[in-house]
């Protein structure tokens, strides 16, 4: 669990690290380019039809007259059939009409640009004379069919000194919306999602507690429960650092980049924990098993290692190596790659853990049949999601759908487990009979009632209701302690665990088997240890 733990430390410390190479993303572009090169990319952004404003502000010297911003959007003929080609910047050019206004030359003779000369009182040592620049600001409305890519560029073909210009760059979408007017078409209602995700994980969070307060009441509050709410508080955190992200980005057109990495590390350990949840689940921990042999647990080590290690392998990739000219799903890497492969050997694991636990285990078919199929459908859904992702939903609408369903899957997965495990009499399918006090007990002693660490005997959960007078408060109720095998260990199957007496040096107990309306609810099937009434 320690080297588990220690993993996932890395790969927050390496995703932070990364971030600090980018410590702002924006949809408002400042910079400078200076360049030998005749053309150069400098941005892009997904534009609605009609609704997309880009506004540009441009100074350069005069001398290097006369640049031009060049608009391509993402059909095949154009922003493809140019970037990354062996054509040359007239070739690149010829791609982009003028007539649609795709070309914006920045010089003070054409109308369109809103170009006019600057003197500055400095006098240029080349030529003895003034320095001139261009000072050129204005906007561009975009039409189109459908929301659309949208890639800008700059050349200078006639020129043999190359690019030389200062620019701001401001693109914006549906102005009369102040929430959504920042962000790229493509990322259209993400902050909506992920605020009303983080208030449903926040009122998860606290059934979660409540849960586990009932939980620890009856001792039955295990690690498996408790890297449940771990699960849960890393993916809230996330969210709620998205969030944040987002509202910057909505009202300033830039936030830093780093709460965005912080909050998909954090969605990252979440899954992370919850997949190895899973796995401890489907061997029977704490369920079937107090613990699980060395062998086992290296396994399960290394194979969250492999994990984090791939997660962080994501995010670097991501950081270093995307191009910001393409558009790419987080996955399309082989790092994505990786995890769509580590998923699947999970799954394969996953399963082949349940069945030879159900086949030692018969009576908690209710539980783990529940188990696999539902939890079935989590580990085969990333792989899915991935694949439909890079090859089927389109660029301009992927960000979008691809962040609302991932959410969707993961708070599926965790509710699902909050109900199966929730202490309740309509609960039938609740995985836990053996209480922590009893797993203390068997560390010292190496056995508890006929359990062991390393195996729990055949116990069925089946909560009970009961009615009376005489008690002011009754702790739990036993039946059989080994129904399986007809062995009571000295009880009768409907003695009644009540505060006056012992049971294991830690409960008081005093056996009423005359007594059958008792107020209380209980939890029956459980296994008795060390009554002194027994003896």
């Amino acid at each position: 669990m320690k080297n588990c733990k220690i993993v996932i430390f890395f790969i927050s410390f390496v995703s932070v690290t990364v971030s600090l190479f980018r410590l702002c993303e924006s949809k408002i572009v400042e910079g400078e380019m200076i360049t030998q090169q005749n053309w150069a990319f400098l941005s892009r952004f997904c534009f609605l039809s009609r609704a997309g404003r880009f506004r540009y502000d441009v100074i350069y010297p005069y001398e290097y007259r006369v640049q031009n911003i060049l608009l391509y959007y993402d059909s095949y003929t154009q922003w493809p059939s140019v970037y990354k080609s062996s054509k040359d910047c007239r070739e690149k050019e010829s791609v982009v009409s003028v007539r649609n206004g795709q070309v914006i030359n920045l010089t003070d003779s054409y109308e369109y640009s809103k170009c006019h000369i600057e003197e500055l009182p400095e006098i240029d040592p080349n030529t003895n004379e003034t320095r001139k620049y261009f000072n050129c600001s204005h906007f561009r409305v975009f039409e189109s069919a459908r929301e659309r890519w949208w890639y800008i560029a700059v050349s200078n073909c006639d020129s043999d000194k190359g690019l030389n210009l200062k620019y701001r760059l401001t693109m914006t979408n549906d102005d009369g919306d102040s929430l959504l007017r920042h962000f790229s078409a493509d990322q259209f209602y993400i902050l909506h999602t992920d605020f009303i995700f983080t208030i449903l994980y926040y009122i998860l969070i606290a059934a979660s507690l409540f849960e586990a307060y009932l939980l620890n009441a009856r001792h039955l509050l295990h690690v498996t429960y408790k890297l449940f709410l771990g699960s849960i508080v890393c993916q809230s955190v996330g969210l709620t650092l998205l969030t944040v992200y987002y509202v910057i980005y909505a009202n300033n057109g830039m936030s830093p980049e780093m709460l965005r990495l912080l909050g998909e590390v954090f969605k990252a350990a979440s899954t992370i924990i919850f997949l190895m949840l899973l796995i401890l689940l489907a061997k029977g921990f704490t369920i079937t098993r107090a613990r699980l042999k060395h062998a086992t647990m290296v396994k399960i080590c290394l194979l969250m290692s492999l994990y984090t290690t791939t997660y962080a392998g994501i995010f670097l990739y991501e950081r270093l190596h995307f191009d910001p000219g393409e558009v790419l799903y987080i996955y399309e890497s082989w790092p994505g790659y990786g995890m769509i492969i580590l998923r699947l050997i999970a799954w394969c694991w996953f399963v082949y853990a349940i069945v030879f636990t159900l086949m030692n285990y018969p009576s908690k078919s209710a539980f783990f049949t529940k188990l696999f199929l539902l939890y079935t459908i989590w580990f085969i859904s990333t792989p899915i999601v991935i694949i439909i992702s890079t090859f089927v939903v389109p660029k301009w609408m992927r960000e979008k759908i691809t962040n609302a369903v991932e959410l969707l899957i993961a708070a599926h997965a965790h509710v699902v487990f909050f109900v199966l495990t929730r202490p309740s009499k309509a609960n039938k399918n609740f995985p836990f009979h053996v209480r922590t006090t009893q797993i203390d007990i068997m560390s010292k002693t190496g056995e508890a009632g006929g359990d062991t660490l390393d195996h729990f005997t055949h116990y069925s959960y089946a909560p009970t209701s009961f009615t009376g007078r005489d008690l002011k408060r009754v702790v739990f109720t036993v039946a059989s302690g080994n129904q399986s095998h007809g062995d009571t260990n000295g009880f009768s199957t409907n003695a009644t665990i009540t505060p006056n007496s012992t049971l294991s040096g830690i409960y008081s107990t005093n056996f009423n088997n005359g007594n059958q309306n008792l107020p209380m609810t209980g939890y029956s099937s459980l296994p008795v240890v060390d009554s002194d009434s027994s003896k």
